[in-house]
Formats: C-alpha cells, sequence, structure tokens
C-alpha cells in the first residue's frame, strides 16, 4: 500500500446533508456523492432570496456552498468578468468519477454544476427519481442534475441560456439492469418542443473504473429507493461507505446484507453517516418508530374522522409511504388522491422498480386537479393523456369528502381554500420530519394556522402556544435514518480499522461512545486530505 491515496472530505463534514467526498488515487478521482449543503444555503439564501442563475457557479463558490477545485464544473458557468480564465486559477484535477447514493439532494444537488461529461453512476431508481423531479420542477439552473442547457454571455454580461429548446443527457452510467421501457423513459426529450441530444443513460457496470477500483454497489434501507452504499479497494484499502441508511423499512433486510458483507471484508477504513447521533445529555429515545406501526397508528387515527375530509402529509418522493397510505385508505374504505407530481413519479418509478401502484382510474388513486390558469405543462399533458379517467376536481370530493385520503403537503395549502366547503371536522395527518433550523419551525407554525383556518383536527404535530414552535408526536413518521444504538452497532459488527464520521452535526459522539472500546474515530477537517495508507494502519492522527 501506497502513500498516493487519499480521502478528502470536501464537503458535509459536520452537517446534515452536503455530502461530498473525494477519493484519488493515481489517476483516479472518484467522488462519492455531490450534494447540496442546505445548511450553509440557508445561512445567505431564503425561499426569495436565491443564488443568481445568471452568475453561475459565482455565488456558490464565494459563500463556499462549492469547493474551489480545478476541472469539477460546467465551463459554461464561469462569469468572464469574474473568472477570465475559467478555473485555472484552482488547484487540483477534476473528477474521473462520480458514484451517487440516492437521490435525496443533499447528496446529488450539487452535481447541476459538475462537468457533465464526468461519469456519474447510480442505480436506474435512482435517476427514475431525479428525472421525475427535474421534469416535474421548475426550469432553473440549480435542477439540471440529469439533463442541462449550455449557458452563454449575454449583452449584459450575465449568463443566458445559450439555445433554447435544447437539452444535453449528462453521462449517467447505471448500475443495475435498465429495462426497455425506463431507458426509452430517460432517452426522450422532456417535451415535444426540446430537443434531447448526446448519449443517453446506459448500463455502466462494465466499465472499467469500477474494475479496477473494485467497485461495489449494494442496495440499502432508506426512506428513498434505490439508496445504495458502496465498498471499493483504493491502493489496496478496503473502504466502506454507508450513505443514508437505516434498518426499520420494508427494506431493512438490504441494510443488514450490506452489513453482513462489511462483516465479511473487514474494511481498512469505514466513511459513515451520523444523522441521529445525539448529545450526551438528551435521554435515549428508545426504539425506532417502523414503517409498519407509522400504518398501524395512521390508520387508527383515521378511522374516527369517517366520512370526513382526510389529509395525508408525507415527504416527498417517499413511495414506500405512499403506498403506506395507499393501503392506509382501502382499509379505511377511502382512495387515495395524489399530486400530479406524485403521478407523475410512480409512472416513471414503476418502469425501474416492481410493485409500484400506477392504478389510476375512476375506480383506483385519483389525481388532483389542481386549478391553473394557463396552458399545462408538456407532462401534466402526458399524464392527463396517460390517465384520461383519474382527474378529480374539489368539486367531487367536496360532494362526498369522507371517500378520499388526499395527498397534501405545507406547499399545497393554498388548495385548501377550493376546498373549504369539506374541511371543516377533517384530519390533518402529518407522517414526516421533525422541523430543522428555525425557518421550517415558522413553516409549521404557518401549516397550523392553515389547518385551523380550515377548522380540521392535526395530528403528528402541535403547536406550542406560548412559543409557537412545533412538538412533534411519535408513532405517526418513521425516520429515513438508522438510530444512535443501531449506528454504534453497525460500527462494531464493521469492525473498521478506522471510521471517519460525515452527514452529521455531532461526528464527535462517536469517539465518545467508541473511543473507549478502542475504535479509532478521525475526524474529518474540510477539505484537508486524509492518507489512506495512515488511515488503515492506524497511524492517522485521530482527532
Amino acid at each position: 500500500m501506497s502513500s498516493l491515496a487519499t480521502i478528502n472530505v470536501l464537503d458535509g463534514h459536520d452537517s446534515i446533508g452536503g455530502t461530498k467526498i473525494l477519493l484519488t488515487q493515481h489517476d483516479h478521482r472518484v467522488l462519492l456523492d455531490f450534494g447540496t449543503n442546505y445548511r450553509r444555503m440557508n445561512q445567505f439564501y431564503a425561499e426569495f432570496l436565491r443564488p443568481r442563475s445568471s452568475r453561475g457557479v459565482l455565488d456558490f463558490l464565494v459563500h463556499g456552498m462549492l469547493p474551489e477545485l480545478r476541472g469539477f464544473y460546467r465551463r459554461d458557468l464561469f462569469p468572464p468578468d469574474e473568472y477570465p480564465h475559467g478555473d485555472n486559477e484552482f488547484d487540483g484535477a477534476g473528477p474521473t468519477a462520480a458514484l451517487i447514493t440516492h437521490a435525496h439532494l443533499d447528496h446529488c444537488g450539487a452535481l447541476a454544476f459538475l462537468d457533465p461529461q464526468v461519469p456519474t453512476y447510480a442505480t436506474p431508481t435512482t435517476l427514475a427519481l431525479l428525472r421525475s423531479w427535474q421534469e416535474t420542477g421548475k426550469s432553473d439552473l440549480t435542477q439540471e442534475v440529469v439533463y442541462w442547457g449550455e449557458r452563454t454571455t449575454g449583452e449584459a454580461g450575465g449568463l443566458r441560456t445559450a439555445e433554447r429548446g435544447v437539452k444535453q443527457h449528462r453521462n449517467w452510467r447505471l448500475l443495475g439492469d435498465l429495462s426497455t421501457g425506463l431507458s426509452e423513459a430517460l432517452s426522450a426529450a422532456p417535451s415535444s418542443r426540446t430537443e434531447l441530444v448526446g448519449r443517453p443513460p446506459e448500463d455502466g457496470r462494465g466499465d472499467s473504473v469500477l474494475r479496477e477500483l473494485n467497485v461495489r454497489c449494494l442496495p440499502v434501507d432508506h426512506s428513498l429507493m434505490g439508496s445504495a452504499a458502496f465498498l471499493l479497494d483504493v491502493d489496496g484499502a478496503r473502504i466502506g461507505y454507508t450513505g443514508d441508511v437505516r434498518f426499520h423499512g420494508e427494506r431493512g433486510r438490504e441494510t443488514e446484507a450490506f452489513l453482513r458483507e462489511l462483516e465479511r471484508r473487514s474494511p481498512d477504513v469505514l466513511l459513515v453517516e451520523g444523522t441521529r447521533l445525539e448529545p450526551p445529555d438528551r435521554p435515549s429515545r428508545g426504539n425506532t418508530t417502523t414503517e409498519e406501526e407509522v400504518r398501524r397508528n395512521a390508520l387508527a387515527a383515521l378511522r374516527p374522522f369517517a366520512g370526513r375530509f382526510a389529509v395525508a402529509d408525507f415527504g416527498p418522493r417517499n413511495v414506500e409511504r405512499l403506498r403506506l397510505f395507499r393501503d392506509v385508505a382501502q382499509e379505511a374504505d377511502r382512495r387515495l388522491v395524489v399530486t400530479a407530481r406524485d403521478a407523475h413519479l410512480l409512472g416513471l418509478l414503476a418502469l425501474a422498480e416492481p410493485n409500484i401502484p400506477t392504478d389510476f382510474s375512476a375506480g383506483g388513486m385519483r389525481i388532483w386537479a389542481e386549478p391553473n390558469a394557463g396552458r399545462a405543462a408538456p407532462w401534466q399533458q402526458a399524464l392527463e393523456a396517460r390517465f384520461p379517467d383519474a382527474a378529480i376536481d374539489a368539486r367531487e370530493i367536496t360532494t362526498a369528502p369522507g371517500r378520499w385520503l388526499i395527498c397534501f403537503s405545507y406547499l399545497d395549502v393554498n388548495d385548501l381554500v377550493d376546498l373549504r366547503r369539506a374541511t371543516a371536522g377533517g384530519l390533518w395527518l402529518y407522517s414526516s420530519s421533525e422541523a430543522h433550523g428555525e425557518e421550517q419551525e415558522f413553516d409549521f407554525a404557518r401549516l397550523k394556522h392553515w389547518i385551523d383556518w380550515a377548522r380540521m383536527g392535526t395530528i403528528g404535530f402541535t403547536i406550542d402556544p406560548a412559543t409557537e414552535r412545533p412538538e412533534f408526536v411519535p408513532g405517526y413518521h418513521a425516520s429515513g435514518h438508522a438510530s444512535q444504538a443501531e449506528l454504534i452497532e453497525l460500527v462494531r459488527r464493521a469492525n473498521p480499522r478506522a471510521i471517519v464520521p460525515v452527514h452529521s452535526e455531532r461526528p464527535r459522539r462517536y469517539a465518545e461512545l467508541l473511543g473507549p472500546e478502542g475504535v479509532r474515530v478521525v475526524i474529518p477537517v474540510q477539505g484537508r486530505p486524509m492518507d489512506v495508507a495512515a488511515l488503515a494502519a492506524g497511524s492517522f492522527p485521530s482527532r
């Protein structure tokens, strides 16, 4: 083992999300995730104060949301007045590959800025999720993670789209079987008015970089389908990266299989998430709520509201939770109503995953027909053509509000105005994560005002009347992450020579909890390479 291999945690070293890890070995420079650091972004930006698309990478670089490294970014995103020579003033060399664990944007959102020629590896399900998110979202620079539009310098010096109606494929390489249907969907232009050029996504499992680094992609349980962990060999050292993991979802057996593989391989270095590491003065939260417990509790909460209006509020793209609520609706003699974006996602995801519900019809699931002042977007028109009998509007729901369970969230509350004749005495069932930060606490207070205005009851959270801060009721949400006790047990069983915590606000808790047992915990310093040979030998200083 030589000293030419390094691990460099570029971001996400002390935050939940924004993970960007660079592994270097000789000519290989491999990214493990390339996510958006929302904690850093929220220090400078808010809902109506956003980074300027017309300035490309500038705002993101100067505020530390992207590392200043040569060869990483799209050349068309460097404003010439600020960067007359592009990224030549930066150090380093560009990545030769990127391995993406899953489709949450705190792990992959910064791909919008990455050089689109970099081979980017993910599961087919992850790419299907991202394609749906981009196609149904706003046309914005930060959304360009699957396909992208070239920018050029306008007359006033800002960047603008070079050629409207033309998008280009990124160099996506898939780590799994690519069905004919999904291949066709990923290759297709997002609309008849757009041309999608370049090389479409292909199976990348035979690529040389994967063979030379002995890369293995292993499925794991998380709150998003298609999630994966990675094992690879860097200069003779066995490296493991958990991504985001949990054991208590419907795919918990996959995380257990990954852990057994860690036990078998005994990694030299384990890059391990620590989302749910708790402060030492906080009492243990005990057992983790499972998805099955959520199902039982949700059904029990819904039954007393028979004949009345009901909303299920859960995280975006959480298809496992959506299927759970479809089952709850059926047991409660209701039918699920989803948003058009959810319906688009299900239609695309069904090409990559088995058991994805797409029974949209007059007698099955229904699609909320949101009032729209203008012409429907191309993806909406395609959805309407595919499921012509699935649309449901406020008038039909109001006629029999107890027949439906409606999938709304905070950003859908405006539509309660159209449904106001049906909402009184109804239920808003909250089944998603707790607030992270002051801005989200304000959102919950605002959500509660909407629910109260609609004269509905709330289950899953309350608002403290003295502080207007949310308090969350356990039992209605299953976390997407392993508990502290499960993380500690994972490390014990994996028995690595060293662990490097990432994706955590309390990385030193690993040292406090495992240090006395002899586990070597190396706290990364942002942007400072760590010698793999020293990590594997136990000679790299812990911090």
